[in-house]
């Protein structure tokens, strides 16, 4: 009987030692807060995404958005002649309105008489000379006026002799013209950037004279050289007429009835 209580206790102390009797361990529950090494966030990044944003931006709502466009020279060249037709004389300086008679302009506009203008450019600097005139009548009235620099400039301002008067040909030279007495020149000039001009050629006729007088007549001349009549109106035609703006580059300034 001892000799079985020995065996036993030897048999229990294996079965202890061998793990058969070890208890296992419970999963862990759902509250486990414990994070594998891939999981763990170092203390830098553990800043939220927001907070990173605040920390680098400094700038406004407004600030983000794309600023305005700033607008070209020749685009704050149209809004000058906008605000002029309208009767703005604001960006002229002092002499160019004593100069050439311009503080009227307004009255001027709001006459009985039509006035209609054009755009081109006549100086070959890329931005557009704004050219008026009376309607169908340059000879009665004609200006030109040149921006820069946030200025407006007047060229020419002609309403005095209704014989003469400047108007433009489709390539953005100008033609001087003046009558009398059956006697009539053509200058074609361009203008410069500085306002000045330059004269490309001229045409002369002259059909009567006093009966006292001893110049030639008829008398034709192109470019300083006589031609007769034939040739004259050829190059008149090819010069001049041929070049004159369509009617419908032109549009009459709004009145205020």
């Amino acid at each position: 009987m001892k000799r079985f209580r020995i065996y036993a206790s030897i048999l229990t102390c294996l079965l202890i030692f061998s793990g058969c009797g070890k208890t296992q361990q419970a999963p862990a529950s759902s509250s486990d807060t414990s994070l594998s090494s891939d999981d763990v966030l170092s203390s830098d990044d553990a800043v939220s995404f927001d907070d990173t944003l605040s920390s680098n931006d400094t700038s406004s709502p407004d600030e983000l958005l794309p600023s305005e466009e700033t607008l070209s020279p020749a685009e704050l060249a149209m809004e000058a002649y906008s605000s002029f037709l309208s009767g703005d004389i604001s960006l002229f300086d002092s002499e160019q309105l004593y100069t050439w008679h311009l503080e009227g302009w307004a009255d001027f506009l709001q006459s009985d008489l039509t006035y209609e203008y054009t755009y081109l450019d006549l100086d070959g600097d890329g931005i557009e000379e704004l050219l008026i005139q009376m309607e169908d009548a340059p000879l009665c009235y004609n200006a030109v006026f040149h921006y820069a620099d946030g200025a407006l400039f007047c060229w020419n301002q002609d309403m005095v002799e209704m014989t003469s008067g400047d108007y433009p040909l489709q390539d953005g030279t100008m033609v001087s013209q003046y009558d009398y007495n059956d006697t009539s020149s053509y200058t074609v000039f361009r203008y410069l950037p500085n306002g000045e001009r330059e004269t490309l050629s001229q045409l002369y006729a002259r059909e009567s004279v006093d009966e006292d007088s001893d110049l030639p007549c008829p008398y034709y001349e192109v470019g300083g050289i006589e031609v007769d009549h034939d040739v004259f109106e050829e190059q008149l035609e090819e010069m001049i007429t041929k070049q004159l703006l369509p009617r419908s580059d032109w549009t009459s300034i709004d009145r205020t009835d």
